[in-house]
């Protein structure tokens, strides 16, 4: 056997050039199965921690709010307030009967669900009035730098606003700038401090 490809040379090549695809095709192979693991692993975490802080906020009173962390005052209060609406078949009207400070913590908590590591992507995904009220709430909750980023992609991505146009390059330097406000869990935090100061919106 040997002799025969010292004699053919450029069949042991193949050989050799197809174990390579072949072991290259396994990694992709292995690779994908993996990630694919380790997202849906990450999709369970989630909804693990959303039925924690759902079930752990259910019934709020004030000492509840007062002793909590404010990370998970703002998930467990805005988790409640996403099922109590989806569970409704007027969703609208549902949104439209919260008071003001519960209307801007739903779309908060909306907008940190759809926007993952891009905020763009929580515009691509609603509109107003949705989008309209997070705009309200950051202006009040997170003033600054992520509120006037904020405004900058609403403007942006707003269908009534004809004097803004969508770039992509300034949308993801908007992203790369209100990105770790979330990831890190600032405005969480800002959210939930909201919460423990207008405590009395909350407890209906």
């Amino acid at each position: 056997m040997l002799d025969y490809y010292r004699q053919h040379p450029q069949y042991a090549v193949l050989i050799i050039v197809l174990l390579i695809i072949t072991l290259f095709v396994c990694y992709k192979a292995v690779k994908s199965s993996l990630d694919r693991a380790a997202r849906n692993q990450k999709i369970i975490n989630k909804l693990k921690e959303q039925n924690r802080l759902a079930n752990d906020f259910a019934i709020l009173t004030r000492e509840l709010i007062e002793s909590a962390a404010p990370a998970d005052l703002f998930g467990g209060v805005g988790i409640n307030l996403q099922r109590s609406i989806a569970a409704k078949t007027d969703m609208a009207g549902e949104f439209e009967k919260l008071n003001d400070s519960q209307k801007y913590i739903y779309a908060l908590y909306n907008m940190v669900d759809d926007a993952g590591e891009k905020v763009s992507d929580f515009f691509r995904m609603n509109t107003r009035p949705l989008t309209s009220t997070a705009l309200s709430a950051v202006k009040i909750i997170a003033p600054g730098e992520f509120a006037d980023v904020f405004s900058k992609e609403f403007d942006a991505f707003d269908d009534e606003n004809e004097e803004v146009s969508c770039i992509p390059e300034e949308i993801k330097e908007g992203d790369s700038i209100m990105s770790p406000y979330i990831q890190n869990g600032t405005l969480a935090e800002l959210c939930g401090k909201y919460i423990k100061d207008n405590a009395s919106d909350f407890i209906i």
